[in-house]
């Protein structure tokens, strides 16, 4: 690799030698073994990719109308880097050159220079309306700036296009301080005689301005906006509530975002900053209805206003209580059994509703105990509108799913300052959040060691300290937790506080498997039906008899959540109105030999080695299943996992 691959600023002496390897490029000969930049020879290889004509005169323009609309739709762009484009117009007075600042398509929004150089621009369309996407004009540092989000300076024969290549350009990326999307860019350029090393400094540092004033007036905005929606999280607590800005970003989010998509195909981005087009008001209102995806309903939408006008969107997806016209309050849950909506008749699921509705009015922290997949956190969600406060947020976390460090921030917020990257104003924690609701605790035996005593203070006291601050804030949140874990076990064994235990654990509720409730499987297949079909929008499935049966045989270690799943993907593949048997997972369609041996009693004619036979394909068709995860193959066949070892070391002896 040639020492000047990887420079970031182009060297003069270069020259001839980039010249000639442009020319050795588009005839495609060998290039020459130093002399042209890493980032140069990939913007070429998209030039030509793109199919740009390296004879092109000069960059295409846009009409004034579609001007005006460009910078209507960087308002905010453009009023934030107008001071930052004076002060270096200052410093580069007397330099030739021309400061520019471009939308993320690559279209020149405003210009400065003297009028020298804004003749000789104007002749490739280095002016206002100007396109300068790479796809377009090929190499320049306005395009290469947008390819690659990061800044760059091109030199004279740098450039792809003839005509572009007596001039000299440096660009930065000018990105959202929130989600990180391309904004625009600032650039600087003039004839190749301009040239100068420090003006790739200038660009980056203007950038960086343009960025910092954009994050002061988003917070700004953010703040005010948090403060009008605060009540709207408060009164949806048992929805999926979305709050978004002026410009469609996710603000705030609360509830389960997996509900959402498993009940309406909602997709949305996960991560706060996230850009949904749909709902930037900048964006023109016949435009924005194009970009309404499907599963957007119209009534789930409500503005956020001040004084001062529309602040930005309140998406509320009815999740925890049925859709409600005009923003009504939520039924009261005494007229209402919210246990009758979970699935199922068999004694085993009737015994958990029955004592689940005995707990619900309690003040008193619940544990969950089931299998992965069992429907814990629909519980859960059930025992908190069957409390006595119904009307309070309802918060879920997964304490499995983040790393100590999130978890903390999570679970108890953080004060500005507290860590690099720490929002501004800081940010409550999901205790804070849940204050006056439920806070739910998903996989609580997956919690780190060293943090359990943080949450017993909580728990004890109700109060809460954020990262990095000394307040304490009071708060007073209901405990619902859940494990598939053995906490007692786990707590003989020195992985879990006991003291901690016992405060979770004042009243416990076992779920059962879904292998032990096999009555309820054909009433949770018909409900998956029904919901998929509206989620589809097409008529419920007629499933063939033999498929029926093997969903039925087949003992879901993987529990409700497995069978969703399952149910889902050939419910999505399946062509017409009817599923049949080639659309069976290939570990449920040969799963038959565990099944009877699970559900049948031998028969006294068998003999002795039929039936070592029959255990021997049950035992491997089970570690199959579960890809050879002794434990799953072992919760299938209904032994511990120590039995299951015996039983695979006399089969291989």
């Amino acid at each position: 690799m040639s020492p000047n691959s990887n420079l970031l600023i182009p060297r003069i002496g270069d020259e001839s030698v980039v010249a000639n390897s442009w020319e050795s490029f588009l005839q495609d000969r060998p290039l020459a073994a130093s002399g042209v930049r890493n980032v140069v020879l990939d913007s070429w290889r998209r030039s030509r990719s793109e199919a740009v004509d390296p004879a092109s005169s000069s960059a295409p323009a846009a009409d004034a109308e579609k001007i005006r609309q460009l910078r209507e739709r960087s308002r905010d762009l453009y009023e934030a880097a107008k001071p930052v484009l004076e002060t270096l117009r200052e410093i580069l007075r007397e330099s030739g050159t021309l400061i520019m600042l471009s939308d993320p398509s690559g279209t020149i929004l405003d210009l400065n220079g003297e009028s020298r150089a804004r003749d000789a621009g104007e002749q490739i369309n280095l002016a206002p309306g100007g396109c300068w996407g790479e796809q377009l004009i090929g190499t320049n540092a306005i395009g290469t700036a947008i390819v690659t989000h990061e800044p760059v300076q091109i030199y004279a024969s740098e450039h792809y296009c003839i005509d572009v290549k007596h001039w000299t350009c440096a660009a930065a990326p000018i990105l959202d301080p929130l989600g990180k999307n391309l904004l625009g860019v600032v650039d600087v350029s003039g004839v190749k005689e301009t040239f100068h090393g420090h003006t790739l400094g200038l660009v980056i540092s203007a950038a960086k301005q343009i960025e910092g004033v954009l994050a002061r007036r988003d917070a700004e905005l953010h703040g005010r906006l948090l403060a009008q929606a605060m009540d709207g999280f408060s009164r949806y607590g048992n929805d999926c509530v979305v709050l978004f800005d002026q410009r469609g970003r996710i603000v705030k989010t609360s509830g389960s975002m997996q509900q959402a998509r498993e009940m309406y195909g909602v997709r949305l981005p996960f991560e706060i900053g996230g850009q949904v087009p749909a709902l930037d008001f900048a964006v023109h209102p016949a435009e924005r209805l194009r970009l309404t995806p499907l599963w957007l309903r119209p009534e789930w939408l409500q503005p956020v206003r001040s004084r001062d006008g529309e602040l930005g969107t309140l998406l509320v997806i009815p999740i925890g209580t049925p859709a409600r016209q005009g923003g009504s309050a939520p039924c009261s849950p005494a007229t209402d059994d919210v246990f009758g909506e979970i699935i199922g008749t068999s004694q085993a699921i009737t015994t958990a509703k029955a004592r689940a509705r005995r707990i619900a009015p309690l003040d008193l922290p619940v544990l969950l105990l089931g299998e992965t997949g069992a429907g814990k956190e629909v519980f859960a969600r059930a025992i908190h509108k069957a409390s006595a406060k119904p009307e309070g947020p309802f918060i879920a976390v997964n304490c499995g799913a983040l790393t100590r460090e999130l978890l903390a921030s999570e679970l108890f917020g953080y004060s500005e300052g507290a860590f690099t990257g720490a929002r501004r104003g800081g940010l409550p924690g999901k205790f804070e959040q849940a204050d006056g609701g439920t806070l739910f605790l998903d996989e609580i035996g997956e919690m780190p060691l060293d943090m359990q005593p943080h949450l017993l203070r909580v728990l004890q006291d109700g109060i809460v300290v954020r990262l990095g601050d000394t307040r304490e804030r009071k708060v007073a949140v209901r405990i619902v937790a859940a494990t598939n874990r053995d906490l007692q076990n786990e707590a003989a064994a020195g992985r879990f506080r006991e003291d901690l235990f016992h405060r979770l654990c004042v009243v416990s509720l076992n779920l059962p498997p879904l292998r032990d409730r096999p009555a309820d499987t054909e009433a949770i297949i018909k409900h998956l039906n029904q919901r998929l079909a509206q989620k589809y929008g097409c008529p419920p499935k007629s499933l063939a008899p033999e498929v029926l049966q093997h969903l039925l045989r087949y003992r879901w270690p993987g529990n409700i959540r497995e069978l969703q799943n399952v149910f889902e993907a050939m419910f999505a593949l399946s062509d017409g109105n009817a599923i049949d048997g080639s659309l069976l997972p290939p570990h449920i369609a040969t799963a038959t030999v565990d099944a009877v041996l699970a559900h049948s009693a031998p028969s006294p004619a068998l003999s002795a080695g039929r039936l070592v036979e029959m255990e021997r394909s049950a035992i491997n068709a089970a570690v199959a299943s579960a890809h050879g995860n002794l434990s799953m193959a072992a919760r299938t066949l209904g032994i511990s996992r120590s039995t299951l070892y015996v039983k695979l070391a006399a089969m291989r002896a």
